[in-house]
């Protein structure tokens, strides 16, 4: 047994197995963890001070000890705010997967469903509670360089006659200020011997949790803001509770869970591993701010630019004093009473009266009573100091990866937007890792919840808090929850991307979507020849198109889909495999198949043979059509130049009348001077126009006639042009 609290230790077994014992070691070991980790809590509250501007709770030995009163430009708040905001936006939503997804595992599909339901679920009833945690680790990560939370199981029984109940179960997660927090010596996360967590209880807590005798002797003080208790804090700000300050400690070596506080004269409580974790702890490793294997402890992001920033407070300080310096002041004469009422009392377009001018113009005027302070060399200093500063600043973004071309602005008017495209993305490269940092955490934390669903759960709540119920896979989730039971058999990969995390930017979603949009497009042009040419080539191409997929965030969900689309498309050749025909059953499809093809010729030589049939009685009828028309044309013209003959008789017969009629008048006028003359002319006029009747007919009758004969040559030809065809089609 140790007698010395504070020597070094050399071997556990030095300690008994008792609570007075164990109390000494584990005295021994928080005070060690305690000295080694207390620089960095001070330095940790002034620089959560400083985030906040609070001046009056640093002490003397500031960050900022180079300007304690001066004049600061709080980029530090500025630069926290922004990665913050470009870092967490949103509850994220969790993605649960078999870490093994060969083969054909229904089960274990349906298994990974539930316990995203559940995870999913727990977050949305809880968003509120989510949100909170993720944003107050995040915070403590990137001010003070550590950032935790913690797993619990909490289950609620009652009796019900004989027989325990389980009333309600849950596994919430808890958020732990990073000065609630030690461990033990060790170079990286998994060397850690023990981790302890820090809880403050009212005495009826204690009472309650240890019993009376702990209630009546721990030791209750007051809670402060604070970690260090002897610093010089803000009394304001004190709780004006009385509580005991009880450590939750982890020890990872006996694998069992010990309650410590200092004062009591032992160990509060002990008990074996509760959880029953893999990896033992119910945190996943700390989110550590520029960790090196030197020594498991974190240096805050604020200590490596802290001279920086300190530089241009105290620039900005010496500007603000100057420019305070730059006004209007100087000395005058003290008999010139009208000089000073000059500033007093003048307005403008306004005269002050001097009593005695000719003494004031022998003293120069007024150039000769005021001398005016010089600014000259005020403002050349101003100037300066501005242009300092700004380069200072400058300096500092680069050192911090906050530069300006990460918010879209360009250093110079001359630089191009592909410039500022490459600083950005070589720029978000850091920002990138803090991503994934803050994404890995968040992961992790939710793998320890899903541990501890599968290992404490009821059945009966898993099914219910998963809302299975009315799934399509019903008869697969009593096999589901006994593997999630049994995690040897199985084990989950929980994942949260840091797209899931961060505020969403639709522009750049939209940008990369098109990208893809445009190389889908040309890979499926390329694509297709060979997917006609050999159909089994699909599945092949399809894992391509996933594997180019990968490069794009969001598209595990496009990649289930290809899964699918790929996992059908191997079926029909799997099967195809599968029932190969035998040498008899191919001779039979053969036979059956020249059968066929017999049949099929036979069937288009009938076709032929109709068709042609067809063909022939199509043109016989388009002829015949063809010679109707042209008799009924001859028809239309036979009877169009018959009524032209008609017009032309009728009206060179009308004529005769007339010209008979004339005659006949001017015969009976003349009869008695010419009696014999007038009846031998008009017998001569009667054998004229017989004549002409005569030449009319006879011309008409040659007409038709002629076309008569047009006609019968016209038929002969379209006979004989039939009949050749004819025989053409029968060679």
């Amino acid at each position: 047994m140790a007698d010395d609290q504070t020597a070094p230790l050399e071997s556990r077994k030095d300690f008994d197995d008792t609570p007075r014992e164990q109390y000494k070691y584990w005295m021994t070991e928080m005070t060690a963890a305690s000295k080694r980790l207390e620089e960095w809590q001070k330095q940790a509250d002034e620089i959560v001070s400083r985030y906040l501007d609070d001046r009056k709770n640093q002490n003397k030995r500031s960050l900022n000890n180079t300007n304690p009163q001066g004049f600061r430009l709080n980029l530090f708040n500025s630069n926290v705010t922004t990665l913050i905001s470009m870092l967490y936006g949103q509850v994220p939503r969790v993605d649960v997967s078999r870490a093994d997804t060969t083969g054909a595992d229904d089960v274990g599909r349906v298994a990974a469903e539930m316990m995203e339901r559940l995870l999913r679920s727990d977050v949305m009833n809880n968003g509120e509670s989510y949100d909170s945690i993720f944003n107050a680790t995040l915070s403590d990560r990137l001010l003070t360089g550590l950032g935790t939370a913690r797993v619990r199981y909490d289950v609620e029984v009652i009796q019900n006659g004989e027989e325990k109940q389980i009333q309600s179960e849950a596994a919430p997660i808890d958020y732990y200020y990073w000065g609630d927090v030690l461990w033990g010596w060790g170079r990286t996360f998994a060397e850690l011997p023990w981790i302890a967590f820090r809880s403050y209880l009212t005495k009826d807590e204690v009472e309650e949790k240890f019993g009376d005798h702990a209630a009546n002797n721990i030791q209750l003080k007051k809670m402060v803001a604070n970690t260090d208790d002897k610093s010089a804090g803000d009394p304001e700000e004190d709780s004006p509770w009385m509580k005991a300050e009880v450590w939750e400690i982890w020890d990872k070596e006996k694998r069992k869970v010990c309650w410590y506080s200092k004062g009591y004269p032992k160990i509060l409580k002990s008990q074996d591993d509760p959880l029953k974790l893999q990896n033992f702890y119910p945190c996943p490793p700390f989110m550590l701010a520029n960790q090196v294997t030197k020594l498991y402890k974190p240096t805050p992001d604020y200590h490596l630019s802290q001279d920086l920033y300190n530089e241009i407070d105290v620039l900005q300080t010496r500007i603000s004093i100057l420019t305070e310096a730059v006004k209007v002041i100087g000395v005058y004469d003290k008999s010139a009473d009208g000089v000073q009422r000059i500033f007093q009392e003048g307005v403008e377009n306004d005269l002050i009266p001097v009593d005695n001018w000719a003494m004031f113009a022998e003293k120069g005027g007024l150039q000769g009573q005021i001398d005016w302070v010089p600014l000259a060399d005020i403002v050349v200093a101003l100037d300066k100091l501005i242009v300092v500063r700004d380069q200072t600043i400058g300096l500092l973004q680069q050192v911090s990866g906050m530069s300006d071309i990460m918010r879209g602005s360009l250093d110079n008017q001359y630089e191009g937007v592909g410039q500022s495209k490459i600083k950005a993305s070589f720029g978000s490269t850091r920002v990138q890792a803090l991503q994934e940092e803050f994404a890995k955490f968040a992961s992790n934390l939710m793998q320890l919840k899903a541990e501890v669903i599968a290992k404490h759960f009821d059945a009966e709540t898993i099914v219910k808090q998963s809302n299975m119920q009315f799934s399509l896979d019903k008869e697969l989730i009593q096999p589901a929850v006994e593997l999630i039971k049994n995690p040897e058999q199985m084990s989950f990969r929980v994942n949260i991307k840091p797209e899931q995390l961060a505020q969403m930017d639709y522009a750049q979603l939209k940008e990369e979507r098109a990208g893809y949009l445009n190389g889908l497009s040309t890979f499926l042009q390329a694509a297709s020849p060979l997917v006609q040419q050999d159909p089994r080539s699909t599945p092949f191409l399809l894992e391509m198109l996933k594997w180019s997929m990968a490069g794009f965030k969001g598209a595990s969900d496009i990649e289930g889909v290809l899964d699918k689309a790929i996992e059908v498309m191997q079926q029909p050749e799997q099967q195809k495999e599968d029932e190969k025909p035998s040498p008899e059953e191919i001779r039979g499809q053969i036979q059956i198949k020249l059968e066929e093809m017999r049949a099929q010729a036979k069937q288009q030589e009938l076709q032929l043979s109709a068709q042609m049939e067809m063909q022939v009685r199509a043109d016989d009828k388009q002829a015949d059509i063809e010679t109707k028309q042209m008799e009924m044309q001859f028809d239309m013209q036979k009877a169009e130049f018959e009524a032209q003959v008609e017009m032309q008789i009728l009206g060179a017969k009308m004529d005769a009348d007339v010209r008979t009629e004339l005659l006949t008048s001017q015969i009976n006028a003349e009869q008695q001077e010419a009696g014999v003359s007038a009846e031998m002319e008009k017998e001569i006029l009667k054998g004229k126009i017989d004549i002409a009747k005569l030449k009319i007919t006879k011309r008409a009758d040659a007409g038709v006639k002629i076309i008569e004969k047009n006609m019968e040559m016209e038929k002969d030809k379209r006979n004989n042009a039939a009949k050749n065809d004819s025989g053409s089609s029968d060679a």
